[in-house]
């Protein structure tokens, strides 16, 4: 679980990173969203494979890294923001 909070963390601190604009959410904001797509992609790959309490492995990180990196591009595509 530690694994799946750090990785979330650095997808965070690289999509803010990669892409930072002064209308950008915050950086608590993007910590968080990282962090939540991490741990759900992450716990969820090992539910899916049957061992829910198992460690990190290949599959669960790849799936914590690809459902943090989904809800953190949406988070930067302005999914929800006002258009004017």
């Amino acid at each position: 679980m530690v694994a799946f909070l750090v990785a979330g963390a650095i997808l965070g601190v690289l999509a803010r990173g990669l892409r930072h604009e002064p209308a950008d959410p915050g950086l608590v904001i993007t910590l968080v969203l990282g962090v939540v797509g991490a741990v759900i992609g992450g716990a969820g790959m090992n539910v899916v494979l049957g061992d829910p309490l198992a460690d990190l492995n290949a599959w669960s990180f790849t799936a914590a890294c690809l459902l943090a990196f989904v809800l953190l591009g949406l988070l930067q595509g302005g999914v929800g923001r006002k258009r004017t």
